[in-house]
Order: C-alpha cells, then sequence, then structure tokens
C-alpha cells in the first residue's frame, strides 16, 4: 500500500469505529430500595429505627386509609416513592405527612395509612 491510502484508509477506520460506538444512556432517578423498604412502597418498622424489623408495606395510592394490621408505637416510616406523599394517622387522630423518598418516627402510636399521588405534603 501507498503511504497516502494507508493514511486515507486508517482516517475511514477511526470514523467508522467513532460513528458506531454505542452511547450508554442513563436511566431515568428513581428510588431504590432504601432500609429493606422496596421501590415504590411505604414501610412501617417495628420501632423508631428503621434498622428494626418491617412490619407493615404499603403500594396502592388510595383515597381513603389503609390500616395496619398490627398498630403499634414507637415507629418509623419509609417512603420510597418519588412523586407521592404518604400520609400516616396516629390513634391521637393527628396526621403526619411523609416527603417522596422521605423518612419519619414517632413514639405515638400509628394505625393507619393513606398514599396520595401528591407530590408535596
Amino acid at each position: 500500500m501507498k503511504p497516502w491510502t494507508r493514511k486515507f484508509v486508517g482516517v475511514i477506520g477511526v470514523t467508522a469505529a467513532a460513528v458506531t460506538i454505542p452511547v450508554a444512556v442513563a436511566p431515568s432517578a428513581h428510588a431504590d430500595s432504601a432500609y429493606g423498604c422496596n421501590y415504590p412502597e411505604v414501610c412501617f418498622y417495628t420501632d423508631t429505627h428503621v434498622q428494626s424489623a418491617i412490619v407493615a408495606r404499603f403500594k396502592v395510592v388510595t383515597s381513603s386509609w389503609q390500616y395496619l394490621k398490627y398498630p403499634n408505637t414507637n415507629y418509623a416510616v419509609v417512603n420510597t416513592r418519588n412523586d407521592d406523599v404518604a400520609y400516616v394517622l396516629n390513634s391521637s387522630g393527628t396526621v403526619n405527612c411523609v416527603k417522596p423518598n422521605g423518612s419519619y418516627s414517632s413514639a405515638e402510636r400509628v394505625v393507619a395509612v393513606r398514599i396520595s399521588s401528591r407530590s408535596t405534603c
């Protein structure tokens, strides 16, 4: 091969390689599991520490309360949902709001949760 032919073939080869290199596209952001609570769940733990055992998991957006089978005091809650808030009803009648991808703990007795499609508390 002549020197100018080698250069021409080399340029074409590099150009072709650059064109055929696949581009990796990052997936859209979403929450992953946190403290054993999988996306898109709202989880309740046995005490105020998220390292304790999970006692309830909820996924469904509803307009009414979903009651915990075993209400307990001193709880923690983790919301792994990206765009939905979780309202937590305590036995005293107070309602606390857990932001998307947020957590909350309390010494009150929790009795129910309502997952809302609202993105802010």
